[in-house]
């Protein structure tokens, strides 16, 4: 029996209804609303991106800012998304009313997080070393004799 093939008018709507649907329901929830496999729409979402990519790629540069001599370098943090953690990234980003779900409010709430986490540890060994130090009360000279 012969595999029914999906002709480009039903591919290209299909896809444009994973791109809405993107970043406000997971993979497996987009499968279940258009009838289809998980493994479909992850091809979606990766087509889209090669097709984003490529639109970038061939976009004419915007004249590039000459780079203050005095700002930091900048680096640049590649990270793999699974299903939770694109999950938690919607989460903190549906936290803030008004905001869109898009690439630059997921980077925001990243972010954001990030340095949340980091100023709590940094509080907590402040807190931590303070409590160690010693302040001179405890010292068995510091004792004056009755």
């Amino acid at each position: 029996m012969a595999k029914h093939q999906t002709t480009d008018p039903e591919l290209a709507a299909r896809r444009a209804r994973v791109a809405t649907m993107r970043g406000t329901m997971s993979n497996r929830a987009m499968a279940e609303r258009l009838g289809v496999g998980e493994s479909t729409v992850r091809r979606d979402l990766a087509a889209l991106d090669r097709e984003r990519a490529v639109a970038e790629q061939t976009a004419a540069p915007a004249p590039a800012a000459a780079p203050r001599h005095d700002a930091p370098p900048r680096r640049l943090l590649e990270l793999e998304v699974d299903d939770a953690l694109a999950d938690a990234l919607r989460t903190l980003v549906a936290a803030v009313p008004g905001a869109r779900h898009d690439l630059a409010n997921y980077r925001a709430a990243a972010r954001a997080a990030i340095r949340s986490v980091a100023d709590s540890i940094r509080e907590e060994q402040r807190r931590a070393a303070a409590m160690a130090a010693p302040t001179g009360r405890d010292h068995p000279r510091a004792r004056v004799a009755p």
